[in-house]
């Protein structure tokens, strides 16, 4: 199971994630990439935004939690 993240790591995260959505999609706009690299890419990139959007997920479901 992931840690739960604490706040700083949290905005961290959700830069990271912003980050790699724009690296991302300057990433498919080359056309210098041999197609299997660019699925690798694509795959590597898309599995590390999964693994942050699920940590911050989760710590907002633990805010809203505390909240209630």
């Amino acid at each position: 199971m992931t840690e739960l993240l604490t706040a700083e790591a949290y905005e961290q995260t959700k830069e990271k994630l912003r980050d790699l959505e724009v690296r991302l999609a300057e990433i498919e706009k080359r056309t210098d990439l041999v197609p299997r690299h660019l699925a690798n890419v694509r795959r590597s990139y898309k599995m590390m935004m999964r693994q942050y959007l699920e940590e911050t997920k989760l710590y907002e479901a633990k805010q809203l939690k505390q909240n209630r």
